[in-house]
């Protein structure tokens, strides 16, 4: 299994910020019109002793001096309890509970099935009919443009993957190369497409397109309270890593 600081090492590498600055053992990340935490957050990348006191009072003045909110990305929160409660310490509340999950790709493939009778594209770039989609169906009030933007950002191999119904995509996912894993990301399905299979033939496709270059595990995020993704995630082979909350100021 990857080290759990490598997985989110990649992870940050694998959805880059418009805005990124490593200043004492933190990546401060700011991206406009994107409203994922994920994109305007601090990510600690040092151990715990390099991350609190000064450094920390630097991560809120970076966003104070953007006019921006100051979240924290505690991951992996397993090795950050002396600055989770630093945080708590601060005023800083708990959100968004986060499971990292892993598994070797050889049996996401083949646990995954190649999801008949869904056909599913891939493309190395994105389309403008992903694009629209991801803006339609991520759920989290995504600008086009931005989306545009993000998305081009990626400079690693990565793979747009669809499933298209009636002429308009109702599922799609996202898996970026690093080496010797993949991420997934993105995934997303039409609500009233849902339960139809259209999320393990995206894992399938995904998995086998990741192993071509090498891949030997596959590692994603899911909600902790999403209980339906992480059953599926759970039957095509994932385990959970590690985990991560966000602590906002407020």
């Amino acid at each position: 299994m990857i080290d759990t600081r490598l997985i989110e090492r990649y992870a940050a590498r694998a959805w880059p910020a418009e805005e990124t600055h490593e200043v004492d053992g933190w990546l401060l990340r700011h991206t406009p019109g994107v409203p994922r935490r994920r994109s305007n957050s601090a990510l600690p990348l040092a151990a715990e002793g390099r991350v609190l006191g000064e450094a920390l009072d630097r991560v809120e003045d970076f966003y104070a001096a953007r006019n921006l909110p100051v979240a924290v990305q505690v991951a992996p929160a397993e090795e950050h309890s002396a600055l989770d409660a630093a945080l708590d310490a601060r005023g800083y509340r708990l959100d968004a509970a986060t499971l990292v999950c892993a598994a070797p790709v050889d049996v996401v493939v083949a646990f995954s099935g190649p999801g008949a009778p869904w056909e599913v594209d891939l493309a190395e770039h994105p389309t403008p009919a992903w694009l629209d989609a991801y803006a339609r169906l991520d759920g989290e009030g995504n600008e086009r443009a931005a989306a545009d933007r993000l998305f081009h950002r990626i400079t690693g191999p990565a793979a747009h993957i669809g499933v298209e119904r009636d002429g308009r995509l109702v599922g799609i996912g996202l898996v970026v190369s690093a080496p010797g894993c993949a991420g997934v990301f993105c995934m997303a399905t039409d609500p009233a497409h849902r339960r139809q299979g259209i999320a393990g033939a995206i894992l399938h496709v995904g998995a086998r397109w990741a192993r071509a270059r090498g891949a030997g595990t596959l590692y994603l995020q899911v909600m902790a309270d999403n209980a339906g993704a992480r059953r599926l995630y759970e039957r095509v082979g994932f385990e959970v890593s590690h985990s991560y909350h966000y602590r906002l100021k407020p």
